[in-house]
């Protein structure tokens, strides 16, 4: 059944949710406590990576398709109620089997969030790494397939195993690279090549309200503080008709749109002059392919 973001399991979730207008108090009802997967710190931008546009668009073509949900999609998953682990689920999960499957076998197995979170969580289920340190171990390390290294609740801590290193290895990505999202045009032809992006979201009512009234939407986000609780997600394709991108998240089927949700061109953006705390901060994505994304 679909369900409103946060009702997922309690109805205590949406008292956890930070306002656009109010800043997030540390001491109170974070949301780690109810969904987990969040984090506070932002990758930094590496502005000397970004992904080309111009050799992008050289290469590829400025797509011309309304609409592209990327093929060959992993099954949603669920990173459950008690790790920090959204940016694991986001990069390797999501992110590199999409990668794979459209790249080189579209019946490549999932790859396993477990094996990347506990190379960057220091054995602690709370540890909340940033989306740069998932997609440097998943360049240095691979990861093996979530058949070898299962997702079992509470297993942080798991040794992973010279056999499990050895099967990752042979799935590396090649590089990753900053994405502008300001730039809808590149996102789209990013996204209608097979490119996946990675992006994290802020834990507000804009986020917490989306619900079957707003076809599982973000449709606005004032004002809010930069450094509120965000959370970890893969942008799999847009909707012209909608105006909207559609993004895969961990949090099971009963979330959202069985799953997925979407967020509205108008809040698709990072900061502008006129909007300094727009909804999205940060976006990446990567190859697995040598030479298929263009970057600078």
């Amino acid at each position: 059944m679909k369900k409103t973001v946060f009702l997922a399991i309690t109805g205590l979730v949406m008292t956890t949710i930070t306002s656009c207008n109010q800043d997030r108090d540390e001491g109170q009802g974070s949301l780690s406590t109810t969904q987990s997967g969040m984090y506070s710190r932002l990758s930094p931008e590496l502005s000397d990576r970004p992904v080309s546009k111009r050799k992008m668009l050289s290469r590829y073509g400025l797509t011309t398709k309304p609409n592209h949900i990327i093929r060959h999609l992993p099954s949603i998953g669920n990173q459950g109620y008690n790790e920090q682990s959204c940016v694991a689920w986001a990069t390797a999960y999501a992110a590199t089997t999409i990668l794979e499957r459209n790249f080189f076998d579209r019946n490549a197995p999932a790859r396993s969030p477990r094996f990347i979170y506990n190379q960057i969580n220091n054995g602690i289920c709370t540890a909340t790494p940033m989306i740069k340190e998932g997609l440097d171990k998943l360049v240095e390390l691979g990861a093996c397939s979530i058949d070898e290294m299962p997702y079992n609740p509470g297993e942080c801590s798991q040794e992973v195993s010279k056999d499990k290193i050895a099967q990752a290895k042979l799935h590396k990505l090649t590089k990753w690279a900053t994405v502008n999202l300001k730039d809808k045009a590149l996102v789209k032809t990013l996204l209608a090549n097979n490119f996946p992006i990675i992006i994290s979201v802020p834990m507000i009512d804009s986020f917490g309200s989306i619900n079957k009234n707003t076809d599982w939407t973000v449709t606005y986000c004032p004002v809010y503080n930069t450094g509120t609780t965000r959370h970890a997600v893969c942008v799999v394709g847009y909707d012209d008709d909608k105006k909207a991108f559609k993004v895969m998240n961990s949090y099971g089927k009963d979330f959202g749109d069985e799953g997925f949700f979407w967020i509205s061109y108008d809040v698709f953006h990072g900061p502008t002059e006129k909007s300094p705390g727009a909804f999205l901060l940060e976006g990446y994505t990567a190859e697995i392919k040598p030479d298929t994304l263009p970057t600078d």
